[in-house]
């Protein structure tokens, strides 16, 4: 029972390409939007687990939030592949991610506390309702073709407000900046940690 939220992890992660692959093909993309549904819930549910019952390990306190980075950054830039994201947008989430990551890294292996702010929970939640909404839009788009003729009209008038309104992309650059705002917080109270990074790494390449 302790090692389940470290088996959910393994499993976010391995349906990860499924995930990409659903999303990449029209005829599956409703099948995206369900395996990240369930990713998701998987999410919360084995940190659920490891807050109440105390199912903490170093191996998963680093495997969890990477499992989330593949699985969210898959998601942006297949999106970014359909055309639906702006590709800067997910340069600076990848951006942020991999500073985070790698300062996480470095307090782990030093032994030091990694300290965490609301923004980064807010950050989390933010880019996972985004990216099911996203999914909800794509998923309908692309069964235009297919959608019983009483609800095709509607369909396409939710979509044709969507687009006209540049809802995705309001609603992306809200994400954007959260999570902008989220690593400077994070750089910003784990200075320390990052100044010894940052001199370890000079001393080491000299």
């Amino acid at each position: 029972m302790r090692s389940l939220p470290n088996i959910l992890t393994v499993i976010r992660i391995l349906l990860t390409p499924v995930f990409v692959y659903c999303l990449l093909s029209d005829s599956l993309q409703i099948f995206a939007a369900l395996i990240f549904l369930f990713a998701s819930v998987t999410d919360w549910y084995d940190g659920y687990l490891a807050r109440k019952y105390g199912y903490t390990s170093a191996w998963g306190k680093f495997l969890d939030p990477l499992a989330d980075k593949v699985l969210v950054l898959s998601a942006f830039f297949s999106l970014v592949y359909l055309g639906v994201v702006k590709l800067w947008m997910v340069m600076v989430i990848m951006l942020r991610d991999f500073l985070v990551t790698t300062l996480r890294s470095y307090t782990m292996s030093h032994g030091k506390p990694m300290m965490t702010n609301l923004f980064a929970k807010f950050k989390t939640v933010s880019q996972m309702i985004m990216i099911g909404v996203i999914l909800i839009f794509v998923s309908l788009q692309s069964g235009l073709t297919t959608w019983h003729t009483d609800y095709r009209d509607h369909i396409n008038t939710t979509v044709t407000v969507i687009n006209e309104y540049n809802v995705i992309y309001a609603g992306m650059l809200c994400v954007t900046m959260l999570t902008a705002a989220s690593g400077i917080v994070y750089l910003y109270q784990n200075r320390e940690s990052l100044r010894h990074l940052t001199m370890f790494s000079f001393f080491k390449n000299s």
